[in-house]
């Protein structure tokens, strides 16, 4: 590709500033963004200052996010398999004064991150269930 030099003007006028075709930028760009590709030997090859062809990645890898369409978060089904439960009758209280009733365990948040998202939970929790969660999630 053939570097275009268009001359314009500063602001103050004394000094003039290079400007080049989308098309060259583009190319150098994708040159760089191969594997194992120098940035600064593409830019020396082409006669560039590096900061000059990374500004340019910089540009070309945010209009290509903002391009791109971000998938919307998906809920995965989750199993959780345990001991099986029957059902006890409650033992017959004893005759005599009914008991007080004990103040309510404080409710607190338990906040997990893990490599594929993070895991809240509030109010009181099943130890079981959680560590049935958080080793599927591991896992993944």
């Amino acid at each position: 590709m053939k570097r275009v030099h268009e001359e314009r003007p500063v602001a103050r006028g004394a000094t003039k500033r290079r400007s080049y075709e989308a098309a060259f930028k583009r190319h150098l760009v994708e040159l760089s963004l191969v594997a194992g590709a120098s940035v600064a030997k593409i830019a020396l090859d082409h006669r560039l200052n590096a900061n000059i062809l990374f500004k340019w990645r910089r540009q070309h890898l945010r209009a290509l996010a903002r391009a791109t369409p971000k998938p919307a978060a998906e809920l995965l089904p989750i199993t959780i398999t345990g001991p099986e439960r029957t059902a006890v009758e409650a033992p017959a209280r004893a005759p005599g004064p009914t008991p007080r009733r004990q103040a309510a365990a404080p409710v607190g948040v338990i906040e997990i991150d893990l490599p594929f998202g993070r895991v809240r939970l509030t109010g009181t929790v099943d130890l079981a269930a959680l560590r049935v969660v958080i080793d599927a999630l591991s896992q993944r």
